[in-house]
């Protein structure tokens, strides 16, 4: 009992470790070096031959190199010489890689060669390596734009914006009032023209008419 449970302890701290539950194997395509970073000119750290099995623990985020293991040696591969056996086909995994699932890991130089190459004669030589290799500058992030100060409240006592207030809900079974009837409009009448006269000239006077006498009574005729 007490070593069945040292190995479920054993299990359940492997499960633990970063990137020992994500391994997965994958095989060389052609003869390949192994490497002490991610880049063709680090330390050479094994040889492989084609065909050769490998735990792949993760690989950068484009999946161009992966961090492998072989035996007790640990190192990086470029990935286009890496295959593996997905819906029934051998794929690379530097372009099937999120596809099948591998994890994305990093890169940091101080911390990756101390844990596994500290006993290696190019461990002295780490300083030059990180000059050669700087890490990635942080993400560029983009000047925040400064909006205007909101216009400062009017003093007090000067009027304001009135602003309509909102129409108000009528309650059910109401009818909303009849609008306002505008007063009648009082028809002026027209203004009386004065009759055309030349002003220029005074109202000229009729002639008096002649007068015909009238026959005395008693003349001819009776």
């Amino acid at each position: 009992m007490k070593r069945l449970g040292a190995v479920y302890l054993f299990i359940m701290a492997l499960a633990a470790v970063p990137g020992v539950a994500q391994a997965q194997w994958a095989y060389t395509s052609a003869s390949i070096h192994v490497r002490a970073g991610p880049a063709p000119d680090y330390p050479v750290i094994a040889i492989l031959p084609p065909r050769f099995e490998v735990m792949v623990h993760g690989c950068l985020g484009d999946y161009s190199w992966c961090d492998v293991s072989v035996g007790w040696d640990r190192g990086w591969v470029y990935a286009a010489y890496l295959y593996y056996p997905y819906r029934g086909r051998d794929v690379p995994v530097i372009h099937y890689g999120a596809q099948i699932g591998f994890a994305i890991f990093g890169f940091v130089l101080y911390d990756y060669w101390a844990d596994h190459y500290r006993h290696r004669p190019f461990y002295r030589e780490r300083e030059q390596w990180v000059r050669r290799y700087p890490p990635p500058p942080p993400p560029y992030a983009a000047p925040r734009v400064q909006r205007p100060p909101p216009p400062p409240p009017p003093p007090h006592g000067a009027p304001g914006i009135q602003r309509p207030l909102p129409p108000q809900a009528m309650p059910p079974g109401q009818r909303p009032p009849p609008p306002p009837k505008s007063a009648p409009q009082v028809q002026r009448p027209p203004p009386q023209r004065a009759p055309d006269m030349d002003r220029g000239q005074p109202p000229q006077k009729s002639a008096p008419q002649a007068q015909r006498p009238q026959p005395p009574h008693g003349g001819p005729g009776k």
